[in-house]
């Protein structure tokens, strides 16, 4: 069960809900395989809340893909100009 507390206080680390779930997400599935919690987690504490401590705690990082704004929008696409293409005639 997540707290609505560590969602609010995580929200203020990753403002960007999508990117929020996104490593909350990585990092859930990370700790179900095995992975160490990089905090220190007291016994029966749920993946999720391990996760969203680890984000308070800025433990996780991230980057941002190339062509994302800082505001969460796409760059716009580049489009190449178009070359006519040669076909040899039969």
């Amino acid at each position: 069960m997540m707290h609505t507390v560590l969602l609010k206080s995580a929200s203020t680390v990753i403002p960007n809900s999508q990117l929020l779930i996104n490593i909350v997400r990585q990092r859930v599935r990370q700790l179900i395989r095995g992975h160490r919690p990089l905090i220190e987690a007291p016994p029966g504490m749920g993946f999720c809340d391990i996760a969203l401590s680890e984000v308070i705690a800025r433990k996780l990082t991230y980057e941002v893909a190339p062509g994302v704004k800082p505001d969460g929008s796409f760059a716009p696409i580049v489009t190449f100009p178009s070359v006519p293409s040669k076909k040899k005639a039969a």
